[in-house]
């Protein structure tokens, strides 16, 4: 069984290398690690090639790829480039500022094998913030219609999803992981759940930078897949009013 992990990235000198270590230190190293660059004016292209060199130097075995992405669409359109890329078996998509715990790719692949059936493993989540490391456990799956009950970068897909379900919906500029998820879920893919953490999530991202858009994207989306519309409309005057 074989996995791929795409990263997008701009301007990531800063988190970058954290984020590539997490993944060569694996016990089970990845086929592919695509990188899909978004015009990266600083040391980020730099580090990617020095860390390419490194693997072929320990004969590691990891195709890396970069992509640039000429047409500027966000981080959505930087993980459709990357998924038409993919020929492994499991795709994994690790943001440039996130990092795996040191045995994580070991338990996906073993929670992978344990449940031939599942299309998405998932599990919880640590935070990290300037001062704080939080574990951020998941909520039911039930609760689509009103959040998004898991992290999408502790989310590992079979890349049969992506070739039955279609890719991310570039119309959403902050939730289309929120999008292709509940998508999943209402389609009935069989999600699994691991129960240790094992990624890492520096917080500050869009949608934290976003959320009036993040807002108007939920309930778009609610809409779209709830099958009791009044839902999605309560939880999102529910976060007006909290300011989430």
């Amino acid at each position: 069984m074989t996995y791929s992990i795409i990263t997008a990235c701009l301007n990531s000198a800063r988190t970058i290398e954290r984020s590539i270590n997490s993944v060569l230190s694996q016990k089970i190293l990845p086929a592919e690690y695509i990188f899909v660059d978004g015009g990266s004016a600083d040391e980020t292209l730099k580090i990617i090639a020095e860390k390419d060199e490194l693997s072929r130097n320990n004969n590691l075995g990891i195709c890396f790829k970069v992509i640039n992405q000429a047409e500027k669409t966000g981080i959505t359109g930087a993980w459709k480039l990357a998924l038409k890329e993919v020929s492994s078996d499991l795709v994994f998509i690790l943001n440039s500022d996130d990092w795996y715990e040191s045995d994580a790719m070991e338990e996906v692949i073993s929670a992978f094998e344990g449940s031939p059936d599942a299309d998405i493993m998932y599990g919880p989540i640590y935070f990290h913030t300037n001062s704080e490391k939080i574990l951020r456990n998941c909520r039911p799956l039930w609760m689509f219609p009103v959040m998004m009950p898991i992290a999408h970068p502790s989310c590992f897909v079979r890349k049969g999803v992506y070739d039955r379900m279609g890719l991310f919906d570039g119309k959403y500029r902050i939730s289309a992981d929120y999008e292709f998820l509940y998508r999943c879920y209402a389609s009935g893919m069989k999600f699994h759940q691991i129960h240790r953490p094992l990624v890492n999530m520096e917080l500050g991202g869009a949608a934290n930078s976003s959320r009036a858009t993040a807002r108007e994207e939920t309930l778009e989306i609610g809409r779209k897949y709830c099958r009791l519309p009044l839902i999605p409309e309560l939880a999102y005057m529910a976060r007006v009013l909290l300011g989430r």
